[in-house]
């Protein structure tokens, strides 16, 4: 669905509204029966789709560390205090309002991303010909954006909104997204032409460049002949990056024979990917360790076992009863 469409901007409203009145708990419920076609267990979570979910309810909203990660702007930080600040892309400027970029001082192409989403990106390729007006009109739009009450991914809804221009790398850009779990990477996914959504092709493969028996039925289907001369380093850099955390996919952009960091994923696909064949979700989520996680907010008081409250709203009783 493309995003200047009025069903897209509809169900983004309708989004905003019901993550205000609806518990997160529910919708999470409600989300995976309509996209995944299957219930989710959120009391005994078991699938790499399940405690991606229980994270992003229980965890990420207070997690500062996360919340940084999610950051694109301030995950910098992050990258330069693990001593791999020469992986990240240049940084040409940043803003905190796209009125007051300057465009005279900016070269003939970069790149503009907002900080506290997903696609926030805009391209450019000869600035005499870029349409500065539009990209302001954008930015302007996003940066009032709550991405995270989209897919009830609240971390997001955390960030202070950022403008940051970098360095253009080219378009013959791929992408190596490496799924970590406590601290180990373990699988990839290659993708290419990302920037234009549905048109890209990815491919999930092992640590080896043996191509895995799973594919994304929304995506085009992806080869490589062989990984790049430095995955090896690329590798190790994704196992700094990902110590921290239980679950992260920590993302590279391969381009000008080199690499870069791109960013940290907590949520792939909000927790709802379309495992195909099914099978690889409950092999994934075996692979993540968040025990001493759900221990931490049981004792703690954090954790409500289920947000069960007498809704006001008669909707939302049904609801409930519909994803319980």
């Amino acid at each position: 669905m493309e995003r200047d469409s009025i069903l897209y901007k509809i169900r983004r409203k309708g989004q905003v509204i019901a993550q205000h009145i609806i518990p997160d708990e529910w919708m999470c419920k409600f989300y995976s029966r309509i996209l995944l076609k299957k219930k989710v267990d959120l009391k005994n979570p078991k699938t790499f789709n399940e405690k991606i979910q229980w994270l992003k309810i229980h965890d990420y909203p207070n997690n500062q560390l996360v919340i940084q990660g999610a950051d694109k702007y301030r995950v910098r930080k992050y990258v330069q205090e693990k001593g791999l600040e020469n992986i990240l892309v240049p940084m040409i400027a940043d803003w905190d309002n796209p009125e007051k970029i300057n465009w005279d001082e900016l070269p003939d192409k970069f790149v503009l991303k907002c900080n506290h989403g997903c696609a926030y990106n805009i391209l450019c390729a000869d600035k005499s010909s870029f349409d500065k007006e539009d990209a302001v009109k954008k930015m302007k739009k996003w940066m009032k954006e709550d991405f995270g009450a989209f897919n009830i991914e609240t971390h997001y809804s955390k960030i202070v909104p950022h403008i940051t221009c970098e360095e253009y790398l080219g378009e013959c850009i791929i992408d190596y997204k490496f799924f970590c779990f406590n601290g180990e990477p373990k699988y990839i996914y290659v993708s290419s032409d990302l920037v234009h959504d549905r048109q890209a092709q990815i491919g999930f493969f092992y640590l080896d460049g043996t191509k895995m028996p799973l594919i994304r039925d929304d995506y085009a289907p992806m080869d490589i002949e062989e990984l790049p001369p430095f995955f090896e380093n690329m590798k190790k850099d994704a196992e700094v990056l990902c110590e921290d955390f239980p679950f992260v996919r920590v993302d590279f952009f391969v381009a000008n024979n080199t690499y870069y960091f791109a960013e940290l994923t907590f949520t792939p696909s909000g927790g709802m990917m379309p495992f195909n064949p099914d099978k690889y979700d409950l092999e994934w989520g075996e692979n993540m360790d968040i025990s001493k996680i759900q221990e931490r907010k049981i004792l703690g008081g954090g954790y409500d076992d289920v947000v069960m409250c007498i809704s006001r709203f008669p909707a939302v009783n049904e609801l409930a009863r519909e994803v319980a």
